[in-house]
């Protein structure tokens, strides 16, 4: 099961907690979409009422102006009468359009429109008759009753739709309540969530740091017992090498004494072996050289300084004596790098010593060159010894690993690891590019600048 990171489980609560706002959010903003909505069916109820009453406070001014009228017989009492028909005229389309959603007040609109006209028709007649009959005439026709038939219809249709209106507000304002109400739950139930998800993540986030701190104590204590094993396996590194390197100088004096004051007692076998006996013990010496060197790389260091790569390349190349029908070529261009000057050494010692070891041909050559490489510098050993096969490329910078037999070439296949793990140490790489028959490149960086 993959096990995420601090950082993931963090960022991911924080995305969980983001998505949870986002959730509320959207629920708030479709709560005070709804809210407005019924505000704002709320507030044409509430409009709707106020014409209503003002309608028939209309209406009833009217009959007052006209009753003061047929007492008195003056004019000047119907002159409002004609703006107060028209705003109620308004008035009654204002009704019409806020109650379009409702076919039961636009029925009741018809039907109180109807009977305001058919009041003030009768009005109208009454006026009528009081110019051109006079006041006894028109007191007739008041006692009648037409007009308080009429007014009482338009009254009642008057209070049917306040009624109506009152329980449409109503209505409305149970919707907002549980809107209301749903969203202060939804709003307590996410930030319980919220909480909860919070405690959920602090609690992991503790527990990884509490393991983080005991993994970091355990690599402390690693650190300190791989630091003491190094220091046991360098101890044990220089007593072996004197342990053995004593019996093989004494071996290899014994065999040299032997085969030079009883040369004359052998055969041509027993030459033999005693040169090969010579060979074995110089190689045994040789190789525990190689493994002290390969084992002291990293763990053994000089001052870093400034080393010039062409003088080194010339004084390693005079240390060698190649052989004179070997033609060894050193560019002048060669740079400065920062090292330690017995690292690099070592270096270039190898990978000259093999070309010249492995050449393999009456006329050779050998050259070393340099380019820039972006911020390292590329060098390259190139010669035109024998080559090597692709297959051998990761092979030969192995440790203890050659490729021509020991027996025909004396080698401890140390040489290129140690190579490999100088090049590494200051940060660059090493390869080779070679064709069998045509000849070897060694290339390795190292960098412009140590940091």
């Amino acid at each position: 099961m993959k096990k995420w990171s601090i950082e993931f489980k963090v960022l991911a609560g924080f995305a969980v907690a983001l998505a949870m706002l986002a959730a509320i959010g959207g629920m708030a903003y479709q709560s005070a979409q709804g809210f407005l909505q019924t505000s704002h069916l709320a507030s044409r109820s509430q409009e709707t009422i106020a014409a209503l009453e003002e309608i028939f406070s209309l209406i009833n001014q009217a009959e007052t102006r006209q009753r003061a009228y047929i007492i008195i017989g003056d004019d000047r009492y119907l002159a409002p009468r004609h703006s107060s028909l028209d705003r109620m005229r308004v008035l009654i389309g204002d009704i019409r359009q806020s109650t379009r959603d409702n076919p039961v007040q636009q029925q009741a609109v018809m039907k109180l429109e109807h009977s305001i006209e058919s009041r003030l028709k009768l009005l109208d007649g009454v006026l009528k008759v009081r110019r051109e009959q006079g006041f006894e005439q028109t007191r007739l026709k008041l006692i009648a009753g037409d007009g308080e038939r009429e007014m009482d219809t338009v009254h009642n249709i008057v209070l049917q739709m306040e009624r109506e209106e009152r329980a449409q507000l109503e209505r409305w304002a149970d919707a907002s309540r549980r809107g209301a109400d749903r969203m202060l739950n939804i709003f307590f139930l996410a930030l319980l969530s919220v909480a909860a998800f919070f405690g959920f993540l602090f609690l992991l986030i503790s527990r990884e740091m509490t393991e983080r701190k005991r993994a970091k104590e355990n690599l402390a204590q690693m650190v300190d017992e791989l630091s003491a094993a190094n220091d046991e396996l360098k101890n044990f590194a220089y007593v072996v090498s004197h342990d053995l390197k004593a019996p093989l100088r004494a071996i290899g004096t014994l065999a040299n004494w032997l085969s030079t004051d009883y040369a004359d007692k052998f055969d041509d076998e027993g030459r033999e072996h005693m040169r090969l006996l010579v060979g074995r013990v110089s190689r045994m010496d040789k190789l525990i050289d190689g493994i002290l060197q390969y084992s002291r790389i990293g763990r053994v260091s000089e001052a870093l300084a400034p080393v010039d790569m062409g003088e080194l390349a010339h004084e390693v190349l005079d240390s060698l004596a190649p052989p004179a029908a070997i033609r060894v070529t050193i560019e002048d261009n060669l740079p400065e790098v920062m090292g330690e000057r017995t690292r690099i050494q070592q270096l270039l010692q190898n990978l000259l010593s093999n070309a010249i070891k492995h050449m393999g041909k009456e006329q050779g050559w050998i050259r070393v060159s340099c380019a820039p490489d972006g911020e390292f510098w590329r060098f390259a050993v190139s010669d035109n010894g024998p080559g090597i096969e692709a297959r051998h490329f990761d092979r030969i910078f192995q440790l203890f690993q050659t490729l021509a037999p020991r027996d025909k070439v004396e080698s401890t296949g140390v040489g290129l690891s140690l190579v490999k793990k100088i090049v590494e140490m200051y940060g660059g790489k090493v390869w080779v590019e070679s064709r069998v028959g045509e000849g070897s490149t060694f290339f390795f960086t190292l960098p412009r600048q140590l940091s």
